[in-house]
């Protein structure tokens, strides 16, 4: 015979709960929370359910304020997902109870919940919490609050703030605040999207105070790439030379396809770098570099290597699986792709490893490389011709210095990883003269930097080759 589960619970009947499904429980749930006698059954269950289905119970009577003590027990022993965490926010009589004590918890958790909390300050005109959230010391919650407040509270942000510019800093204006002759910066991107926030809610005094501050405070910004791709061609001419030149990612696309809107001259100046590094005008072998934010670097890095270099010779030296190399004056200046390799240290400095003088590599969630530079000296010459000997040589030292490589030294299938050094004397250490002899004859040295590991990791992260 079937059971009616409600009316089993109102006589604090529980034994066939144990034997429900997830489902069960959910349809269970939803028919209590619709019953015109919700009371009695919880009364029924309750106190009999309370330790062993927390998380039942909880989902039952969260909102009624007759077990406002008890739900807020529970809390504690269940997990407060983000549906739960807006229930109790949207439709208890204890959610500032709930917001004080746990306050922390969520600012540290994913934006949606200093959006909602954000939200129910703004909606409910909860000052202590407006004040919280407008002036926290972590700056991407203060961010995220901003955000929320100009895109759906634009007739509030001179309520909240006296100035909203003052507030990208870690400067509250607070009294009895210990001010610091360097504050804290909002992150570049959060910061400059905020700029062209405001001007997408009409606040164009308030934009320009902000990119003002930018302008003041940070090398590079994202204000071109935001203004542009959000439709505000005429803000961005207004001030193309400056917003070109600070520019953290949008160089090459506005040199590409805004031509109109910046002057000849800053065009020319920009396009003499960069034709240094074209080869029949491909140019996508640079826009994976401008579109992570590395532009900027590769820009200095062809006038600080040229101006080292002997040489002013500038060409294109060919591509493999993961980079494409060119040669600057004395040094190799390598655009990458991607690495083999995506462990915490791509590659240990060794001898036996050509130096890298400049690394700077981009990284996504999983850790794995997207863009980057590295800067070597150039190498002339091969290791094609060199006795076998020297290989084995190579990797025996490798191994004693607790290394090893999985690739191909020379003659693999994108080409030589290996080159010789023009003199043992340019080795990545600080005492040459204690090298081992075959090397100071034949300074062999691994020019790929990427595919060597502790030699006593078993397990290692390494893209397959079908990534």
């Amino acid at each position: 015979m079937s059971i009616n589960p409600l009316n089993e619970l109102k006589n604090g009947n529980i034994e066939f709960l144990y034997h429900f499904t997830d489902m069960d429980y959910n349809i269970t749930i939803a028919n209590i929370r619709t019953a015109s006698n919700r009371s009695e059954i919880v009364k029924g269950f309750l106190k009999k359910l309370i330790n062993d289905m927390p998380s039942f119970c909880f989902d039952i009577i969260y909102d009624m304020d007759e077990y406002k003590d008890i739900a807020l027990k529970l809390i504690d022993k269940i997990e407060i997902t983000y549906v739960k965490f807006s229930n109790i926010i949207d439709y208890t009589c204890y959610a500032d109870e709930f917001i004080k004590k746990y306050l922390n918890t969520y600012l540290n958790s994913e934006d949606k919940y200093i959006i909602k909390l954000t939200k129910y300050a703004l909606d409910n005109k909860k000052d202590y919490l407006i004040k919280i959230l407008s002036r926290n010391t972590n700056l991407h919650v203060r961010y995220v609050f901003m955000k929320e407040l100009i895109s759906n509270y634009s007739l509030l942000i001179d309520k909240v703030y006296d100035d909203i510019s003052k507030y990208m800093s870690s400067v509250t204006y607070e009294e009895y605040e210990q001010l610091t002759f360097l504050p804290s910066l909002m992150n570049v991107e959060e910061v400059s999207d905020l700029a062209v926030l405001l001007l997408q809610v009409g606040k164009k005094k308030e934009y320009e105070k902000v990119k003002k501050y930018i302008l003041k405070e940070y090398k590079y910004n994202y204000l071109a790439s935001m203004l542009l791709k959000r439709g505000f061609d005429k803000k961005f001419k207004n001030d193309s030379k400056i917003l070109f030149k600070t520019s953290i990612d949008y160089r090459l696309n506005i040199y590409l396809n805004y031509t109109e809107l910046v002057s000849k001259k800053l065009l020319k100046d920009f396009s003499s770098r960069i034709k240094r590094l074209l080869k029949d005008e491909e140019y996508y072998e640079i826009d994976n570099i401008y579109n992570n934010c590395l532009g900027f670097l590769l820009e200095e890095y062809i006038d600080k290597y040229l101006e080292l270099s002997n040489s002013k010779e500038c060409l294109f030296l060919g591509s493999g699986t993961t980079c494409s190399c060119y040669r600057i004056g004395d040094y190799v200046l390598k655009l990458i792709r991607s690495k083999w390799s995506y462990e915490d240290i791509i590659c240990p400095n060794l001898f036996l490893i050509a130096k890298n003088y400049e690394e700077n590599y981009v990284r996504d969630r999983r850790g794995i490389v997207i863009a980057g530079l590295e800067v070597q000296k150039y190498l002339s010459r091969s290791a094609n011709n060199i006795d076998s000997k020297y290989f084995d040589l190579f990797n025996e030292e490798l191994d004693r210095l607790g290394y090893r490589h999985n690739d191909t030294l020379v003659n693999g299938s994108c080409g030589d990883n290996a080159m010789l050094l023009d003199s043992y004397l340019d080795a990545d250490t600080n005492n040459p003269e204690g090298l081992p002899s075959w090397f100071k004859e034949v300074p062999l040295v691994l020019v790929d930097r990427d595919r060597v590991y502790n030699k006593n990791r078993k397990s290692i992260k390494q893209l397959s080759n079908k990534y």
